[in-house]
């Protein structure tokens, strides 16, 4: 079963890229908050300073050819103290004859011309203060207000809308949080299902998962496993196949080697050398027999990836091998030719040596006597195409297609055989990712067994 907790969980794969990308978002998100509170703290500061020196302004008046400003005890006290704010403010003719308020605010007059009126920040006896400076015409005379304040106000202001926008934004973030787990808990439930039923079924069950209700990214997968498990179907249908063609046809020479042991024991030959020679001959069918079954088995679960491939020279290959069958073909009155060349294949040697074998072997087993067993090899492109030829009977069409089938054998075959030495050539030659041909001369009626395998790049 998976685990959750296994470091390739697709859960956690998820869930770390859509909440990892979050922090960084909550960090730009804080900024700009920030950004977004000191904007709207030193616009609403600023707008009520500007209020105040406005309220400044209408209390001047022009009376008796001079300028006079009347402010209310109450207001002017309201005005020094406003939200632990210190305000302090100016107001003189343009040309510097100051009316009332604090002279030191008398060198902060500066404005552009046109400008009704400006806001800046200025150091006063080592506080910051906000200043505006608001330009008023009264009389045909141009007057100008200072008000100056210092920041705690407007900083408090920051605090709270910033933090205000940062509760907010942190709501939202630990809701998309809940949003996401909940999601992705939800999303890859389809695959929480597929995983059980994956997992409740037995090693025997092989029938296909369904596909009616798995999403659309899902189906892929469904389907390659559906393909998987009716391979593997087909696949424990030949081992079954195989085990019961190899308990056929290991129990006929052991039944028929029991037999004359029965019977040569209820009543001993004469002949005790005769005996003996007729058990061995049916022991080494046997042995042969079961080391073909055994071999076959293994090459069936072989892959070509686990293969020690290295160059091989066939040409050493041939000359090694057919060194065994010489004397046998010679007592068969069978002629053995070789037209090789020198080429290197990448595989194992051993299976390539097994290979070999099997070929010469079946050809000596099976060639008529007085015939030639033409061995040949050479390059076609990029393959090398390995030719064991004889000029026997050959094989009709249909028996053509069913060679290399285990236990498949020729009407005409000799006693002996077993029918499997073909079906190891064919899967040692699919192993080495080449083919075997077999062929039948209609000319010189011989049989032809092609074997085709990639040359060592």
């Amino acid at each position: 079963m998976l685990h959750e907790h296994n470091d390739h969980s697709l859960r956690r794969l998820l869930l770390q890229r859509l909440l990892w990308p979050l922090i960084p978002i909550l960090l730009l998100g804080a900024i700009f908050s920030y950004g977004l509170a000191q904007h709207a703290a030193v616009n609403a500061f600023d707008s009520g300073l500007l209020d105040d020196a406005r309220d400044l302004a209408r209390q001047i008046q022009w009376r008796n050819n001079s300028f006079v400003f009347e402010l209310p005890i109450a207001a002017a006290d309201m005005l020094a103290i406003n939200n632990e704010d210190r305000v302090v403010y100016s107001i003189s003719t343009g040309d510097g004859q100051p009316i009332a308020g604090d002279k030191s605010l008398l060198t902060l007059v500066s404005l552009r011309p046109k400008n009704e009126y400006e806001l800046y920040d200025i150091q006063l006896s080592g506080k910051l203060y906000r200043t505006v400076v608001l330009r008023q015409t009264l009389g045909g005379t141009e007057l100008f207000v200072v008000v100056a304040q210092t920041v705690k106000g407007r900083q408090y202001l920051l605090r709270e809308i910033f933090f205000s926008m940062l509760l907010l934004g942190g709501t939202l973030v630990i809701a998309s949080i809940a949003v996401v787990v909940s999601g992705v808990r939800s999303g890859l439930k389809p695959v929480e299902i597929l995983r059980n039923e994956i997992a409740r079924r037995s090693t025997s069950d092989l029938q296909p998962l369904s596909e009616t209700f798995v999403p659309i990214e899902l189906r892929p997968i469904v389907h390659g496993i559906n393909e998987l498990l009716a391979k593997l179907a087909a696949s424990f249908a030949g081992y079954r196949r195989f085990i019961a063609d190899a308990a056929h046809q290991l129990r006929t020479p052991l039944a028929a080697l029991g037999s004359q042991l029965e019977v040569n024991i209820a009543q001993p030959p004469a002949n005790v050398a005769a005996l003996l020679q007729q058990l061995l001959a049916t022991t080494q069918r046997t042995s042969h027999l079961a080391n073909q079954l055994l071999s076959l088995a293994r090459l069936e679960h072989t892959d070509g990836s686990t293969i020690d491939s290295r160059p091989v020279d066939v040409l050493d290959l041939i000359q090694d091998v057919a060194s065994d069958f010489v004397l046998r073909a010679a007592r068969n009155n069978v002629e053995l030719e070789f037209e090789i060349e020198r080429l290197s294949v990448p595989g194992s040697a051993l299976l390539l040596r097994e290979l070999l074998s099997n070929l010469l072997d079946n050809a000596v087993r099976y060639a008529p006597a007085n015939t030639v067993i033409t061995v040949s090899l050479k390059r076609r492109n990029k393959e090398i195409e390995l030719i064991v030829a004889d000029t026997g009977p050959g094989a009709s069409a249909t028996d053509l297609l069913k060679l290399g089938m285990p236990f498949f054998q020729l009407a005409s075959s000799v006693p002996g055989g077993c029918g499997l030495g073909l079906a190891i050539v064919r899967e040692i030659a699919k192993i080495h990712l080449g083919e075997v041909i077999f062929e039948s001369d209609t000319q010189s009626r011989g049989f032809i067994a092609r074997v085709k395998l990639p040359l060592n790049s």
